[in-house]
């Protein structure tokens, strides 16, 4: 057995291409396993083009190509580096130099499970590494990827315990076969079905984000670029929208007998967080990457405001129109709120509540939307196109609400995708628009459903995510423009940049240089 000094794990963070900001996941990890004494170090996937047609560019780059002026010009090269090609030659080049005996994959998720299987098809050349992979597409859909061949065990649920349990049990020279939270072959490739792990205390551990490039840290936010650190304060999301994988979690959970899902750290456990990532990495921006921020009691935001009033450092969260009010909204806007993103993702009142089970109105939106407004926080509306049973005409209604609320400054429309775990994804199974073995692809690509008439097709959805902003902003008398420049041809693609050009300009200024990021510091 080697002393835990010479134990080598290599953390390996499957990601998009320049998805920004370092996995609150992966710091979790280190710190854990740095704190047992082992030697630890990450292979970042980020900064690789990926090999896939659709994720061939940088994220960040490909949202604001494919929405125009929904981001300020910045110099990608400049603030990534240069891209690096040769992921798979570059692990096993990793892996003949650093020589571990574990491998940790984390935060895999549907559009990142391709690239994690070239890499532990990779791992199947050394036989003596042992591997974990966890991440929500792990959770939500062990059984098939503990079926490829070259899966090892997987971590389904939080995987602090499971990893460290993993780990020390290589370590060990015992079996891995037997860990709670656990599917694993065992010698023989039979499949162990181990029980689920109780769930974690999230306030006992402070993230370690050491082994990332000081690149990864830096954001495009608002008119600036920051140095941004990720900050979890509250774990799981209280509502059940049918297009996202919370809920299943929260329902996994209470199946299982672990628990409530949903747990907030305490406010002195935050502050100790916030006090720690200051001193050691001087950020100038907090990305709090809660699923809804405010969905707290009252008497909580006021305590986080108190505690937060001396740092000064400009923050950014996500959250729902139904937890705000003037006065918790002013409470954040003094302690430094700089910006807030809300999920508004359907115009049809009918739809939103029927489909999405999102129940509020157009009118109680609009409502919200002026009491932001009114207290001056920047925000961001956040829209989904393409869900299954969605017409043109529906469409146009998500671009009228848009329209009416009007005071936001940047939106969002993501397309569609039938994520493992929800429950519009086992509509379009059940409609026959979903093969349930095709691979899920990213937000920023094209829709996998085959909907009939008058349900919009892939192409459609295509074309109406690239004018969303243009239909939003400009008057309606340039409909008919906007209207052609959906045909992806010469002609459409020549007006869809002129209408972009005029469009990025009036937003931002006909000074080039002022329309351009700064850096914050």
């Amino acid at each position: 057995m080697l002393p835990k000094k010479d134990f080598r794990v290599l953390i390996v963070y499957p990601n998009l291409s320049m998805m920004l900001t370092p996995s609150y996941t992966v710091g979790l990890f280190t710190a854990l396993l740095k704190e047992q004494g082992y030697v630890v170090d990450l292979f970042d996937c980020t900064p690789y083009m990926s090999t896939l047609e659709y994720l061939g560019e940088p994220l960040a780059v490909t949202r604001a190509n494919k929405l125009p002026g929904n981001s300020r010009q910045f110099d990608a090269q400049a603030l990534f580096g240069d891209p690096k090609t040769d992921l798979i030659g570059d692990f096993a080049k990793r892996l003949e130099d650093m020589k571990p005996h574990a491998v940790v994959f984390s935060t895999v998720v549907e559009d990142t499970w391709p690239q994690a299987r070239e890499m532990l098809d990779v791992l199947t050349k050394y036989p003596k590494i042992k591997s974990i992979l966890g991440g929500v597409y792990a959770t939500m859909s062990a059984d098939s990827i503990i079926a490829s061949p070259s899966t090892q065990c997987v971590g389904e649920g939080e995987g602090e315990r499971t990893v460290l349990e993993f780990c020390e049990a290589v370590r060990q020279e015992t079996s891995t076969t037997e860990i709670l939270g656990t599917r694993a072959k065992d010698g023989a490739g039979k499949i162990v079905h181990n029980k689920p792990r109780p769930l974690v205390d999230i306030n006992q551990v402070v993230p370690d984000f050491s082994l990332f490039d000081e690149r990864r840290f830096y954001r495009p936010l608002g008119a600036k670029i920051w140095k941004a650190i990720p900050l979890e304060t509250y774990r799981g999301c209280p509502y059940t929208c049918t297009f996202c994988n919370s809920p299943a979690q929260v329902i996994m959970a209470r199946e299982k007998e672990q628990g409530s899902y949903l747990r907030r750290k305490s406010m002195p456990t935050l502050k100790r967080e916030i006090e720690t990532m200051i001193e050691r990495y001087q950020p100038d921006f907090f990305y709090i990457n809660d699923d809804a921020f405010m969905a707290r009691p009252k008497p909580e935001i006021a305590e986080f405001a108190e505690m937060y009033k001396d740092i000064k450092i400009p923050f950014w969260f996500q959250t729902r129109f139904e937890d705000i009010d003037e006065e918790k909204l002013t409470w954040l806007q003094d302690v430094g709120c700089y910006r807030i993103s809300f999920g508004l993702e359907h115009g049809n009142e009918q739809f939103r509540r029927e489909k999405l089970l999102r129940r509020m109105t157009n009118q109680f939106i609009l409502d919200q939307s002026k009491i932001v407004a009114k207290v001056g926080i920047p925000y961001t509306l956040n829209n989904i196109i393409g869900l299954p049973y969605e017409t043109r005409e529906l469409f146009f209604e998500t671009v009228k609400l848009n329209r009416e609320i009007a005071t936001f400054d940047s939106l969002s429309v993501n397309i569609f995708v039938p994520y493992h775990g929800t429950p519009m994804r086992e509509y379009a199974i059940k409609e026959g628009w979903l093969d349930p073995g095709r691979q899920t692809t990213s937000v920023i690509s094209e829709s996998i459903l085959e909907m009939p008439p008058p349900y919009l097709s892939a192409q459609e959805i295509m074309s109406l995510q690239r004018v969303f902003p243009l239909y939003v902003s400009m008057p309606e008398s340039r409909y008919p423009e906007i209207k052609r420049a959906e045909t992806q041809d010469e002609e459409g693609d020549k007006i869809f940049a002129a209408l972009s050009d005029e469009f990025y300009r009036t937003k931002y200024g006909e000074d080039e240089a002022s329309r351009k990021l700064t850096f914050a510091g």
